[in-house]
């Protein structure tokens, strides 16, 4: 597979873009705000690392009903970046019918942006780079979905990226939980897909296993500072020495601490 070209991505999900849009209280607004902003800096980390690729694994809107100008103030800074974006809708911004990737044309805007819209799954190829990357959209009305269903096995020997929006669970663990990722499913991924960019818990995780690797960003910023192990960003390299990713803090109140 020495053919392949070297690739690096960026991966972040959870970013909740326009919560808290309708409260008027001053501490909400605060973080709506700062969440808006934490985004503008994962798309400087993805062009400083002259990352190809930004993965947006699930919930980068709060909600359904987001105001038209945090829309478009997404789709702008996705415009931003240099490379392609590949973007999920998970259980917050859910596909259904009427669902704001129907409403609002993203696309038009941000033109390398793809949208997973596929409720049983598809497989994308960016253009200029050697990589194949699946993901299935998350339908509300689909009370039994399940992230992994249907996750082909590998096609060819270019780069494989799955990507996938839910509740990783170990065997024998918590099963009544939603959007259930099982530890036998992604250990059966393992040789076909070189890297899982999960999303929906805010806290960064590494859920590997099985010979698969499977990674949790993180949301950028947290919705409430109840979460500690928020406030994260993954870079991730494909090279024929293997795959390998590391954390890069993004929250601006770090920056502002140390300045």
């Amino acid at each position: 597979m020495a053919d392949r070209k070297p690739l690096r991505l960026v991966h972040t999900s959870d970013v909740h873009l326009g919560a808290y849009e309708g409260s008027g209280d001053s501490k909400w607004a605060e973080r709506r705000d700062l969440i808006r902003h934490t985004f503008t800096r994962v798309i400087d980390l993805a062009n400083d690392q002259e990352a190809q690729i930004l993965v947006i694994a699930g919930d980068f809107f709060d909600n359904g009903r987001v105001d038209e100008s945090t829309v478009t103030f997404a789709a702008e800074q996705i415009r931003r970046f240099e490379g392609q974006t590949l973007l999920l809708p998970g259980n917050h911004d859910p596909m259904d019918p009427g669902s704001l990737y129907w409403r609002y044309d993203m696309e038009a805007i941000a033109h390398r942006l793809h949208i997973y819209r596929s409720h049983p799954g598809e497989v994308y190829e960016p253009e200029g780079v050697d990589l194949v990357a699946w993901g299935r959209a998350y339908l509300d009305s689909d009370w039994h979905f399940k992230p992994l269903e249907g996750l082909p096995r590998r096609i060819d020997n270019r780069w494989h990226l799955g990507i996938a929006h839910g509740h990783f669970v170990r065997e024998g663990g918590e099963m009544h939980r939603s959007l259930l990722m099982q530890e036998s499913e992604i250990a059966a991924a393992a040789g076909h897909w070189d890297y899982l960019a999960f999303g929906h818990w805010e806290p960064h995780a590494d859920v590997s296993c099985g010979g698969a690797t499977a990674i949790y960003s993180g949301a950028p910023m947290p919705l409430s500072d109840a979460n500690k192990r928020a406030g994260w960003a993954s870079v991730v390299d494909f090279t024929e020495e293997g795959v390998s990713w590391r954390l890069h803090r993004v929250d601006p109140r770090d920056a502002a601490t140390a300045g």
